[in-house]
């Protein structure tokens, strides 16, 4: 068993479609997020944003190699660039991501972070606006790391009707974040990391049911 349900209750059930997919990762990311954006193809139709726990500077040299193993273009976000299919956007460290949709343009806003957070960049401040921005059109994925970033967030993201997936505590380097997503209530279905990446390209593109 690779998949298994989550749990909640009075939390909308999400159906697509996907027009955004949203992943978080801390301790352990980095070789994890590499496995799994190098399984997606260079036509998947939709943008990613990815938050990953790192200081500033760290993050520029890993939008690069990242790239190196991608099909789809991957660079650090830049503040107020359009937030467009078919390419991957790294929060970079040491200032805070969100994400805006206005008239149905999306964009990646990056700033300093004025509320003093413990993680800079924050998945919790980068899933927030996604449930704000997409609401039910967003897939939101914690992945392994360690602490509390994220529950929030997922649940956020989950309330709004998106579509929650947390990697298995057995597939974590790390379990502690999606361990405290799935407790918070935000998590829909837990996928081990060999399927993540088939899992979220099935849901996006059609080829998977997604009910939360």
């Amino acid at each position: 068993m690779t998949s298994r349900s989550g749990h909640g209750f009075g939390v909308p059930m999400s159906m697509g479609p996907y027009e955004a997919v949203i992943i978080g990762a801390s301790m352990g990311g980095p070789p994890a997020l590499e496995q799994v954006l190098s399984g997606i193809p260079s036509d998947f139709p939709v943008p990613i944003a990815i938050c990953q726990h790192m200081p500033a500077g760290a993050t520029e040299s890993f939008a690069h190699r990242l790239s190196e193993v991608c099909n789809l273009p991957v660079t650090e976000a830049v503040h107020g660039e359009r937030f467009l299919p078919g390419h991957v956007y790294l929060a970079p460290g040491g200032a805070q991501t969100r994400i805006t949709r206005n008239g149905g343009v999306s964009r990646l806003m990056v700033d300093a972070d004025f509320a003093d957070s413990l993680y800079v960049p924050s998945v919790d401040v980068l899933f927030s606006s996604s449930a704000q921005a997409y609401g039910p059109h967003q897939l939101a994925v914690i992945m392994t790391g360690m602490g509390w970033d994220g529950a929030a967030g997922m649940l956020a993201v989950r309330e709004a009707g998106g579509y929650t997936i947390a990697q298995t505590l057995e597939s974590s380097h790390a379990p502690s974040m999606p361990m405290r997503a799935i407790g918070a209530g935000g998590v829909g279905e837990q996928v081990s990391l060999d399927h993540l990446s088939s899992r979220i390209q099935g849901l996006v593109t059609h080829t998977g049911s997604g009910r939360n």
